[in-house]
């Protein structure tokens, strides 16, 4: 009775670890360019690590690490993020990325 139970709650706790965009946050762009963000208001360094990530597979982890980037400089008011994860060829560690507010 335990293990049904346990294969019942299994989907809901990886659905808790999700990420899910707002309108707010599917307007943040995320780029490896530095160029872009010139001069634009830099607003702090955000992590988009999840708890998930050593188990995920490189393309999925990638995109959790970007949406999660993205929900994070919506939430301090950002439009931009600067991280290595923006690079398509991507692999980790670094989950990171820099917030900066641009008025274009």
């Amino acid at each position: 009775m335990a293990t049904a139970r346990f294969f019942l709650i299994l989907p809901a706790l990886f659905l808790g670890a999700c990420a899910y965009h707002t309108s707010r946050s599917s307007a943040v762009v995320v780029t490896d360019t530095q160029g872009v963000v010139e001069g634009c208001t830099r607003l702090g360094v955000i992590d988009g690590k999840s708890e998930l990530h050593s188990v995920l597979l490189p393309d999925t982890a990638r995109d959790t690490v970007v949406t999660r980037l993205k929900i994070r400089a919506a939430e301090i008011g950002g439009s931009h993020v600067v991280s290595s994860a923006a690079d398509i060829k991507w692999k980790g560690p670094d989950t990171s990325g820099t917030v900066y507010k641009c008025n274009r």
